[in-house]
């Protein structure tokens, strides 16, 4: 082995989390992958909570409206959730040189 193990970064889909694809992410760490679930806060998660300050924050699936723009409201999601996981990554990269 080269000592190095190899990194998965999880994205989950639009209307789930990232408890919906707990077995995808138990198989892919079953066969050697480290793998990093992403839970996006851009609304897309069917639920969402997290820690902020000591108290628990939850953000709410994002119900689109008749009147919404589809395109812009997708457009800034997607752009948001790729910010969110090159900073996943980023941490990850981090943790191993140990910063």
């Amino acid at each position: 082995p080269s000592g190095k193990w190899p990194v998965v970064i999880f994205s989950h889909g639009m209307g789930c989390n990232r408890y919906a694809y707990s077995k995808i992410c138990y198989d892919l760490c079953s066969e050697g992958f480290i793998v990093a679930s992403v839970e996006h806060r851009d609304g897309s998660a069917c639920h969402s909570r997290f820690y902020h300050n000591g108290s628990m924050e939850e953000i709410e699936h994002l119900q689109m409206e008749p009147s919404d723009d589809e395109y812009s409201v997708r457009n800034e999601q997607a752009n948001q959730r790729a910010k969110e996981v090159i900073r996943c990554l980023q941490l990850v990269k981090n943790l191993n040189e140990g910063i």
